[in-house]
C-alpha cells in the first residue's frame, strides 16, 4: 500500500507541463476558476450562513479560527512536509455541514510554488500552491476519486478542476478554501496541520 501511494505522489508531481512551468497562477487558471477565486469572500459568507441556518449551527463553535473568513495571517504557504488534513463541507443541496476525520497529506517543494497532495481518502485533491499576496496563496489542481490511479491534468475536465485560496490561520495551522467546488457543497475547507 505504501508503494502505491508513493507512486501516486510521484505521478502527481507531473500534474501538467503547463502547471509546472507557469510562474503565476493567473497564467494557468481557467476563467471559471479565476472567477471562483474572486468569489471567495462572498462564497465563504454564504456557506457560513447556510450552516448557521441549519441544525449544524453549533459545529461552527468547535473550530472558530477555521470558520472565520477574516482569519488570514502573513506567510500563507505551508512548508514542505507530512500533514494531517481534514475536509469540511459547508452548505449545499444535500447536507449543510459535514467534517471528515483526518487523512494523510503532503507538501512538496519550497519557494513561490509548492505541491499539495492528499494521499488518502475517496476524494484526493492534487495540485500546486502558488504564491499570491502576503496573506493568500492560490491552489490549482485536480481531484482524484475512489480508485483512480491516474490524474486528470488540471484544465482538462471542469468536473475535476479545483481552485482555492491557501491561508495560514495559526502557528503551524493552514486551510485551503475551495469556493463552489463542482461536487456537493457550497464551500470546502481542508484543515491542514503538520503531522507530528
Amino acid at each position: 500500500m505504501a508503494t502505491f501511494w508513493k507512486a501516486v505522489a510521484a505521478s502527481a508531481l507531473m500534474v501538467s507541463a503547463s502547471a509546472a512551468s507557469a510562474e503565476r497562477w493567473q497564467d494557468i487558471a481557467t476563467p471559471a476558476d479565476a472567477a471562483r477565486i474572486k468569489q471567495r469572500d462572498a462564497t465563504f459568507a454564504a456557506a457560513i450562513k447556510e450552516v448557521r441556518n441549519s441544525e449544524h449551527a453549533g459545529a461552527l463553535a468547535n473550530n472558530p479560527s477555521l470558520y472565520d473568513p477574516d482569519k488570514r495571517l502573513d506567510d500563507p504557504l505551508p512548508p514542505e512536509g507530512k500533514y494531517l488534513c481534514a475536509t469540511h463541507k459547508l452548505g449545499g443541496q444535500f447536507l449543510a455541514f459535514i467534517a471528515y476525520p483526518d487523512f494523510a497529506c503532503a507538501i512538496y517543494g519550497s519557494g513561490d510554488k509548492r505541491q499539495f497532495v492528499k494521499l488518502t481518502g475517496s476524494q484526493r485533491p492534487v495540485g500546486y500552491i502558488h504564491a499570491d499576496t502576503r496573506r493568500n496563496g492560490v491552489f490549482l489542481g485536480s481531484l482524484m476519486l475512489g480508485d483512480d490511479e491516474g490524474l486528470v491534468p488540471y484544465g482538462q475536465d471542469r468536473e475535476r478542476d479545483l481552485a482555492g485560496t491557501v491561508e495560514r490561520i495559526g502557528k503551524d495551522h493552514w486551510r485551503i478554501v475551495f469556493p463552489r467546488p463542482y461536487y456537493e457543497s457550497t464551500m470546502d475547507i481542508i484543515d491542514l496541520r503538520p503531522r507530528k
